[in-house]
């Protein structure tokens, strides 16, 4: 007779909504950027509430991508309190529609992990004609160069100057002859890589332009390195 009492009065609390526990509400479940040029960096923010009746922790929030950063919430919220998630995302490297997500956990019972989704629209006006701003040169034999072209569309309907190109490494350079790209046209950039040692070799190649909205056209270039005859 006892254990149903108790069965009972447990059935009556969880009805009741009184059980103690912390419980995580967010105002959006999806951070929407809208539009933005490659290369450029927008943040976007949701709120994290504590809607239950003890003190919800938050234990960790990480984006599932380094191309996203985020400001850490409060550690612990108490009944009633908020506070903002902040979430900025890099579009260097990224060009069309973006999915990325902040994964949260915290605390709560009922809803341990929850994820947020990130979208965006990365638009261009250096387009690359390849698709991707990852250039992957191939396996090069040490002592040897390789050199491939590259070509990007202008479709911002106006003239852009080509400033200078930069490398991060001494081993992969990238050069052009055009200094300036008409609407519609194409510009073709010539990669030359060196490879002085066995292995992965990356760089990052930055195109510097007068174009207000994509002054940086970023691309990632790799190569492997390998001994001659392999």
């Amino acid at each position: 007779m006892k254990s149903i009492v108790f069965t009972c009065m447990v059935i009556a609390l969880l009805y009741d909504g009184t059980v103690a526990q912390p419980k995580l509400a967010l105002d959006n479940m999806t951070i929407d950027l809208g539009t933005l040029y490659s290369g450029q960096i927008k943040t976007g923010r949701i709120t994290l509430r504590n809607i239950g009746n003890q003190p919800l922790k938050i234990l960790h929030v990480q984006p599932s991508c380094g191309c996203t950063t985020v400001r850490q919430p409060k550690s612990e919220l108490q009944p009633n309190e908020s506070d903002e998630l902040e979430v900025s995302f890099n579009s260097a490297l990224y060009h069309g529609p973006i999915e990325k997500y902040v994964n949260i956990e915290t605390n709560d019972p009922l809803s341990q992990y929850v994820a947020v989704k990130l979208i965006a629209q990365v638009k261009e006006d250096l387009t690359p004609t390849l698709g991707t701003y990852s250039i992957y040169l191939g396996n090069v034999a040490v002592g040897k160069k390789i050199e491939q072209a590259i070509t990007f569309t202008n479709s911002s309907g106006k003239s852009i100057s080509i400033k200078k190109i930069t490398s991060t490494s001494d081993r992969i350079a990238a050069k052009s002859e055009q200094t300036r790209v008409g609407p519609s046209d194409t510009l073709t950039v010539v990669l030359t890589a060196l490879a002085e040692k066995v292995g992965y070799e990356s760089s990052t190649l930055s195109i510097l332009t007068d174009s207000k909205n994509q002054p940086i056209v970023e691309l990632k270039v790799y190569y492997i390195g390998q001994k001659e005859g392999q």
